[in-house]
């Protein structure tokens, strides 16, 4: 890869990393546009039922399916972006979660493929906002 093709996936890989919360916050539809086809997520923690969904995503297409089930188990949740950063084909970004009353935030960790889209996410949840 030559060095116009590493700045182009590192543009992209921002331009994925950008509308990671917006999908999160309105549109499932978002992950086939930013998600690569094999796409995998890996969250620390079970729904409130104590199961675990996401463990069965595969494919970009299944996180969409996944994250327009979500939006309706979770209606009104509203995640704002704290702080990102992209390093090669790895990022991360700090978030916050409101929902009603309640405010925690989380990180996730990102592999991108050389294409700049999201190939794998480790998030992690936690009981407090990420800007304290």
């Amino acid at each position: 890869m030559n060095q116009h093709d590493t700045s182009t996936a590192t543009t992209t890989a921002q331009e994925s990393l950008d509308l990671w919360l917006t999908m999160w916050n309105t549109d499932g539809e978002i992950a086939r546009e930013i998600c690569a086809d094999d796409f995998r997520i890996h969250f620390a923690v079970t729904e409130s039922d104590g199961s675990t969904p996401a463990d069965d995503i595969r494919t970009a297409q299944d996180f969409a399916e996944y994250l327009d089930w979500w939006h309706q188990q979770h209606p009104g949740v509203v995640f704002t972006s704290i702080a990102d950063a992209i390093d090669g084909d790895h990022g991360r970004l700090l978030w916050d979660i409101q929902a009603g009353d309640v405010h925690a935030g989380g990180v996730d960790i990102f592999d991108f493929s050389d294409d700049g889209r999201i190939s794998r996410v480790w998030s992690v949840g936690g009981q407090r906002s990420m800007q304290s």
